[in-house]
């Protein structure tokens, strides 16, 4: 199981960064532009698929983040408090990164929620599933915790979890340009310490992340 652990997180990562590259692909020609419409469908089926392996490999995720606590109010406060981070790291590093790079972040893929409300009820459903407890469950259940159990369940090992599920994620994130990348790291590493901080609960990093998305999308239909 120990040498078994690192082939199944090296490949659920491998194929999320493939998913990320088919993302990037749009509607070009040639096989990946044609596969580029199914990266979600292949994002969540590689996602269950690796949940079922890791929980056959012994890896520690067998609830999946989802077990319900005793302190909802806690939760609630730990959500809030990674929401309000989330925002105040936005506004004071994202016109530094876009200094850097030049440019803003690319959300072209949602051009079309904005003054569209059935566009932003359509966005927004699949925000809160496929993206907020979707991406919580892929890159802070699954792979930052396979990653730790690889590594040998170490605060150190916990540690280099954290920063690589971030680069992971940011990586993932690629078709909204540098400064979307580097955004989302920075997003990665907060939900990521919710979730250790929340002792592997995905409910405080999911609700903060759904709450995050949501406000970003708003912003767009309101053309802000």
């Amino acid at each position: 199981m120990k040498l078994r652990a690192p082939v199944l997180v090296a490949g659920f990562a491998i194929g999320l960064l493939g998913i990320a590259w088919l993302r990037l692909q749009g509607s070009g020609a040639g096989i990946a532009g044609t596969l580029a419409g199914f990266a979600t469908p292949f994002y969540v089926a590689l996602t269950i698929v690796a949940a079922i392996l890791f929980i056959k490999a012994g890896l520690p995720v067998r609830s999946l983040g989802f077990r319900l606590t005793s302190r909802p109010l806690a939760v609630i406060a730990m959500a809030a408090i990674g929401l309000g981070i989330l925002q105040i790291s936005g506004e004071l590093l994202e016109p530094f990164w876009e200094r850097i790079f030049g440019s803003g972040r690319d959300l072209t893929r949602f051009a079309a929620v904005g003054g569209s409300v059935s566009q932003l009820a359509a966005v927004l459903a699949l925000s809160w599933t496929v993206a907020a407890f979707g991406e919580e469950l892929a890159f802070r259940i699954l792979l930052m915790r396979g990653i730790a159990f690889a590594l040998g369940d170490s605060r150190i090992a916990f540690a280099g979890a954290l920063f690589i599920q971030a680069m992971v994620f940011g990586l993932a994130h690629a078709y909204q340009g540098p400064v979307g990348v580097a955004g989302t790291i920075t997003s990665g590493l907060i939900y990521g310490s919710l979730t250790l901080a929340a002792r592997g609960s995905i409910w405080p990093a999911a609700l903060a992340h759904g709450f995050n998305n949501t406000i970003g999308l708003i912003e767009v239909y309101l053309g802000a």
